[in-house]
């Protein structure tokens, strides 16, 4: 047996830390890596050791199998822990490991390879007489061959790419018209993301569950399993909250799903945690393998809280050699467990990713409550990583109970600084829907038109009240330097009743909202202004600030007699609400840049594309002088891991193209411009 005194977390964030508290338990010494953008970061913080590995760029720190091994021989350790995401399914990183005599916390390089393409994982699973989903999973992928599977098929099918996950790569093709255009981009978005542009075709299925299993392998030949998790309720193929154990199936379908698991697991002579996931048709309740995950999953604590058993600890000692401690037989599930992602979001608009700075972090607590994160107030989120900020996981006997608790959780995490998805995972949990039996079309039937927070404008004029407010007291604000915005007492208009104004502009969804504010010492009237002014929204409201600056910075808001108590924060050009169930940040703007500069482009972007956030430019699809239709994709970004595909605004003939694939591009930096058709 190798004894590992010194892990190295070949990872950041959430995962990192982790791994970190697990090491500390077992008295191992934990090294933290970091980027340029992770200097300061939490995880670094936290671990015994640190050592710099790069630029910010994934590719060029975390994605880096060399930068990291050299980092572990700096400092000598005995292993590396690779989390997940980044290189925790890489050969090359496993290879490496074994040249160095270091040991790697994961399973085998056959292993990873196996199950590392879709294709061959598929194919190991068939001669196993493992179900699989209907489909082509060949070799040749000639599209005029891929186009002739799809007919033999059927529609609805999907192309999945080969080599990843994570809703990479992925199409749903409703029609043989919408084939190639779909073939193109979810080969273009594979070769991007995975550098394996290979894709296999399955029959969709209309109302699917996605259930896994998660196992535990030794290297003295066992492979247990610690049971299910559901994980149905995605949007765009990636997970939003995932519970254990899984609700509302049958015993003998549950069984079979164990079964097949570990015969996969035993096949593979597979070491240490990796999870096996199925696909289960919710109208016939057959059920079929869709991939094996061979690395720790985001959603792992759900499964720790219901068997007690701590994963990352098994990792490690199945890891050193030694043999799991718990039979199949001593393994039980007790209670429920149900885990939701916390994202830099914003699920109104698109659910496009924030970035900046936690201006306000206090996690909750209470009994049955799990926080699981990487981050704490004043840390950054950057455009160089996933949106992830934290997960909220909660503990009860019942699942009744669980989601109380985890509603508890998410009611009361305060955060500041940008958007988030919070307010939408409470949507999410108290649908009634949601005691129901769960299928992957869960958010887009209970938001069809999407989900839109409530209370928009009447928030956006809280906001434009305490920036007012904040004003007369901050020396630095504009409004104490600009005798046109201040709204001090000495205006002559004021002993004749005519109360000071301003103007703010919001910049909002890619649009600017302006604001007319009128009032002083805390009682304005807000006017949310429309272009033809026949439509004006105006609110009165009374606002508040705290009396002592304490941790907290409640405010005490009366709106349109409604009273209320909020954290407000200011940072430059931002304020952020939040309470209870509320999480909202609204940027500001100058009225001189409204008129002037980049934003003044937002009030007529009809005929541009503009980047959504900082980035990189992946693929130009269009040319100037070629045709195109409102709505086709005219370009693709990648940015915070995700791809964004980014439609023409309008119909007519491209005018200019001033980006390449590759470019890296700042938010809001004008890519292409059309003439839009008469």
């Amino acid at each position: 047996m190798n004894t590992i005194r010194r892990l190295l977390i070949a990872n950041r964030g959430e995962i990192a830390c982790r791994v970190i508290a697990s090491c500390k338990r077992l008295g191992i010494e934990s090294v933290a890596v970091f980027s340029d953008a992770d200097r300061n970061a939490q995880h670094v913080r936290k671990a015994d050791l640190a050592v710099y590995i790069g630029a910010s760029a994934a590719s060029e720190s975390y994605l880096n199998a060399q930068s990291i091994l050299d980092a572990a021989r700096k400092i000598k350790a005995d292993a590396i822990h690779p989390g997940y995401g980044f290189l925790s399914e890489s050969t090359e990183l496993i290879t490496l490991c074994q040249q160095n005599d270091i040991i790697f916390v994961g399973p085998s390089v056959a292993s990873i390879a196996d199950m590392g393409s879709k294709i061959e994982a598929k194919a190991i699973a068939q001669a196993l007489e493992i179900p699989t989903v209907p489909g082509y999973n060949g070799a040749d992928q000639n599209s005029d061959v891929l186009f002739s599977e799809s007919e033999k098929i059927g529609y609805p099918l999907l192309i999945k790419a080969s080599a990843g996950g994570g809703g990479k790569g992925m199409r749903i093709v409703n029609a043989a018209a919408e084939f190639t255009e779909a073939l193109a981009l979810a080969k273009q978005e594979s070769l991007s993301a995975f550098g394996d542009d290979r894709v296999l075709l399955e029959k969709y299925l209309v109302r699917p569950r996605h259930i896994e299993v998660q196992v535990l392998g030794d290297s003295h030949g066992n492979v247990v399993h610690l049971f299910d998790r559901e994980c149905s309720i995605q949007r765009n193929y990636q997970k939003v909250i995932e519970e254990a154990p899984v609700s509302h199936l049958g015993m003998d379908l549950r069984q079979k799903l164990f079964d097949c698991a570990v015969r996969l697991g035993k096949h593979l002579s597979y070491l240490g945690a990796g999870t096996v996931e199925f696909i289960v048709d919710a109208d016939t309740q057959d059920a079929y393998f869709l991939e094996m995950n061979t690395r720790l999953q985001v959603e792992h604590p759900t499964t720790e809280l219901v068997t007690g058993v701590d994963l990352v600890e098994c990792q490690i000692r199945v890891a050193q050699g030694e043999a799991l401690s718990f039979t199949q037989e001593q393994l039980t599930v007790s209670g429920h467990a149900i885990e939701a992602r916390l994202n830099a979001e914003d699920p109104a608009n698109n659910y496009m990713p924030e970035t900046g700075v936690i201006e306000l972090y206090r996690e909750p607590t209470g009994e049955g409550l799990r926080i699981d994160s990487g981050v704490a107030q004043g840390s950054e989120i950057s455009p160089f990583y996933d949106s992830m900020v934290a997960k909220v996981i909660a503990f009860g006997e019942t699942r009744g109970l669980a989601t109380r608790r985890l509603l508890t959780g998410l009611n009361n995490f305060s955060i500041g600084g940008f958007k988030t998805n919070q307010e939408f995972l409470i949507g999410l949990i108290t649908r009634p829907a949601f005691h129901q039996e769960l299928t992957t079309q869960y958010i887009a039937k209970q938001f069809p038109e999407g989900w839109q927070p409530w209370g928009e404008v009447m928030h956006m004029a809280i906001a434009a009240a305490a920036k007012a407010e904040e004003g007369q007291f901050d020396a630095a604000s504009p409004q104490q330097g600009n005798p046109w915005q201040r709204m001090g007492s000495w205006r002559l208009t004021e002993p004749s009743g005519t109360p000071a104004s301003s103007w703010f502009c919001i910049e909002h969804a890619g649009e600017l909202i302006e604001l007319a504010v009128t009032g002083c010492h805390g009682k304005y009237e807000v006017t949310i202004k429309q272009e033809d002014d026949t439509d004006n929204e105006t609110f009165h409201v009374l606002i508040a600030r705290p009396q002592a600056k304490l941790e907290s910075s409640y405010w005490q808001v009366e709106i349109n007699n409604t009273r209320c108590t909020l954290d407000i924060l200011f940072s430059n050009n931002q304020v952020s609400l939040s309470s209870p169930r509320l999480n909202r940040s609204y940027d500001f703007i100058s009225l001189e840049e409204s008129q002037l500069g980049p934003a003044a482009a937002l009030k007529d972007s009809s005929a541009a594309i503009r980047a959504v956030m900082p980035g990189v430019v992946t693929d130009v699809l269009v040319k100037a002088g070629d045709k195109i239709v409102e709505g086709d994709t005219a370009l693709v970004m990648e940015a915070m891991k995700l791809i964004h595909n980014l439609p023409a605004p309008c119909s007519g003939v491209v005018k200019e193209v001033l980006c390449a694939a590759g470019d890296s591009v700042a938010d809001g930096a004008l890519l292409i411009e059309f003439e839009p058709e008469e």
